[in-house]
């Protein structure tokens, strides 16, 4: 069994991709949570001090800082990746990416060949269009429903993640 992924990425999608890669990683989903937890008692001890007592400067500027970390966060970490991406050398060139019983080979223009065998890979990320594979701390392999040839190699891939046991974190809202 073979499947052959064909695609040429956009700095859009990548962006996204790379958003749920960091913030879906099981660690960096911790320290996430424990941020937003953080930010949250934060901002509702500033609205009852400000209601009872007044506020000074540095606390304007903690409250501050917490409701920028929980609302603008994510669009800001979108913004600067899509900057960072607009510089890109594997923009708008084809990859190839060729998925096997023995692993994962990948190649195209700008971007390094290599392959990652199936004993390294415990958990993919699923998107509404595409599925992410972590490859390593800081790194991964997008691969968009678009690039496959036909919604059967998707369910073969789908399948074959099932057999390998490696487990599928599921995001339907979420679109590359």
């Amino acid at each position: 069994m073979e499947i052959h992924v064909n695609y040429q990425p956009t700095a859009k999608e990548l962006m996204k991709a790379s958003s749920l890669f960091v913030e879906k990683k099981p660690f960096f989903l911790l320290i996430i949570r424990a941020m937003n937890v953080f930010a949250t008692i934060i901002v509702l001890l500033m609205i009852v001090k400000v209601t009872q007592f007044g506020i000074t400067p540095e606390e304007t500027m903690a409250g501050m800082t917490a409701l920028l970390w929980l609302f603008a966060r994510r669009p800001l970490n979108e913004w600067l990746l899509t900057q960072r991406l607009k510089k890109s050398k594997i923009l708008d060139v084809p990859i190839n990416v060729t998925l096997s019983l023995n692993g994962i080979t990948w190649a195209g223009k700008g971007l390094a060949p290599g392959n990652m065998p199936w004993e390294h890979i415990r958990y993919v990320f699923e998107a509404k269009n595409g599925i992410i594979i972590p490859n390593a701390a800081t790194r991964f392999l997008w691969l968009p429903f678009r690039g496959f040839k036909s919604p059967q190699q998707i369910t073969e891939l789908q399948q074959l993640f099932d057999d390998k046991k490696i487990i599928r974190r599921k995001y339907p809202k979420w679109e590359c």
